[in-house]
């Protein structure tokens, strides 16, 4: 992801007449409550605004057992510094747990659970008098297959002005690399209950070790893990550029072993069996409990 300035320069121009298209779009309306998760996608879509309709933006961000530490850190980050710190910002507590639906972990749990949690949102929307409720689903997005969230959003009328105009996420990259973002370079996350294969319940107690797990891996310095948790034993997919790191001897092949320590060290937090080998990180792999 290592972009260069002279490279960014010649992006901006490229993309000059797509950021007007968006602003435009964003103009267009009287008031915009954008669902913020602190990822890429959300990120720029928050700046956009900023720079857009400033005085017609509300973010508002779900706090839920399904979040990330990255994310979660990025929310906390933007909203103590930086340019975004002056938009106003609504936090909703959510439990999507609490929805039989979400918990039974079926192949459409990202249905119930996009639905949910974007219901919430417009609700908050509604009452600050926000009629316009957007998400941060980009182009690459309208081609992927399987994705139940984007049908659930089209079903509750919330609109994505990032895949209205075209938007990919490297471009994306690249402006809130210009814009002085420091989270441009963010790995692409999904929820925890991606780590998790379809049909296998979930409960706090399984989210909790998923988060504890990878938490200790981003201390080591990992980027992009996944701690997949089946049936009682934990594995651990990492991308090629984090294999090097976790695995023992320090090889950067798919199924190296994993570092004895760090196996050690993911038992003792898990408390259970952690797979020997390591896997290579391959988006939506855990038995089709997709990335939504």
């Amino acid at each position: 992801m290592n972009i260069d300035s002279a490279t960014i320069t010649a992006l901006d121009t490229a993309i000059e007449g797509k950021l007007e298209r968006l602003y435009s779009w964003l103009k267009a309306h009287a008031g915009v409550a954008v669902g913020f998760s602190g990822g890429v996608d959300s990120t720029l879509l928050a700046a956009a605004c900023l720079r857009a309709i400033p005085d017609r933006t509300l973010l508002v961000h779900l706090t839920t057992p399904l979040a990330t530490v990255q994310e979660a850190a990025s929310v906390e980050a933007l909203r103590a510094a930086g340019e975004l710190a002056s938009l106003p910002i609504a936090t909703i507590q959510l439990d999507p747990l609490a929805d039989p639906l979400v918990a039974q972990n079926g192949c459409d749990r990202c249905y119930w659970c996009k639905r949910t949690g974007f219901t919430r949102i417009i609700e908050t929307a509604r009452e600050r008098g926000y009629a316009t409720v957007v998400d941060g689903s980009n182009a690459d997005d309208a081609v992927a297959t399987d994705r139940p969230g984007m049908r659930a959003l089209g079903e509750l009328g919330v609109r994505s002005p990032l895949m209205e105009t075209g938007w990919h996420k490297d471009e994306e990259r690249r402006v809130l690399r210009a814009w002085g973002h420091d989270l441009w370079n963010l790995p692409a996350g999904a929820c925890l209950a991606t780590r998790i294969p379809c049909g296998e319940v979930l409960t706090p107690e399984k989210l909790a070790t998923v988060r504890a797990c990878e938490a200790y891996l981003h201390e080591l310095g990992a980027r992009q893990v996944r701690a997949q948790l089946a049936a009682g034993t934990m594995r651990i997919a990492a991308a090629p550029d984090d294999l090097a790191r976790l695995a023992a001897g320090g090889s950067a092949q798919p199924d190296a072993p994993l570092r004895d320590d760090v196996r050690q060290t993911l038992e003792h937090i898990a408390r259970c069996p952690v797979s020997p080998l390591l896997v290579r990180y391959q988006r939506g792999s855990m038995n089709g409990a997709t990335e939504s």
